[in-house]
């Protein structure tokens, strides 16, 4: 075969396939279309057919990358998790910067910048979605339940580890920060009301991190 016909054959066979940037982008739409329609029609009003189209891509695509509707939910989760966590850590010192820190500015940064994100209005209905349909699908409380430790108390472990709490208990005690830090963003979701302002954030921040370091004292 002649130099120039095996030049045109390597382009014939690479022609179709996407770059990895292309891949990338059209798997970013993927995950967005996907978000987009669990967030507005629920887990399980969602359609994957719908979520192809919207994404320009075709049903047999996504079902060579995810498996079943599960899988796809668990990839939108993830992706969301992972903005919120970049989000917070943008926000956060690390533990470079954090010398000098107390604990407690510490905490209080952190609460107010995972609350912001969750805030908002996707973040509102996927966590609505979860709490409407987690009962329904054992699978779905799971991805929840995995994202939760992963995204929510873990950042919080990390923050108590870096002011020396003791081990064995940095987990619960993580957990519990967590139940109290969010509580109110929960409470608004669950029955009514508008997403807390920065204002609220922080005077809901400066008191949970005084009772979770200090308890409650009398006034």
């Amino acid at each position: 075969m002649s130099e120039a016909k095996m030049i045109s054959e390597r382009a014939r066979k690479g022609a179709g396939r996407p770059s990895a940037e292309e891949a990338e982008r059209k798997h970013s739409a993927l995950i967005e279309a996907a978000l987009e329609e669990f967030a507005s029609r629920g887990f399980r009003g969602a359609s994957l057919r719908a979520i192809a189209a919207k994404a320009d891509i075709s049903t047999r695509t996504l079902y060579n990358r995810y498996l079943d509707k599960f899988a796809l939910f668990a990839a939108c989760l993830e992706a969301s998790s992972m903005e919120l966590r970049r989000f917070a850590v943008q926000t956060v010192p690390t533990a470079a910067q954090s010398e000098g820190i107390s604990l407690a500015d510490e905490l209080a940064t952190h609460v107010i910048a995972v609350t912001e994100q969750l805030s908002d209005e996707r973040s509102r209905q996927i966590a609505a979605l979860l709490f409407r349909e987690g009962a329904e699908f054992t699978e779905v409380r799971e991805i929840a339940r995995l994202q939760f430790e992963r995204y929510q108390v873990d950042p919080v472990v990390e923050i108590l580890s870096r002011h020396g709490l003791p081990g064995v208990t940095r987990q619960d005690e993580a957990r519990q920060f967590v139940a109290m830090a969010f509580g109110e963003w929960q409470r608004r979701l669950l029955f009514g009301g508008p997403p807390m302002t920065r204002a609220e954030m922080e005077r809901q921040a400066a008191l949970v991190v005084r009772i979770f370091l200090t308890g409650v004292t009398p006034s």
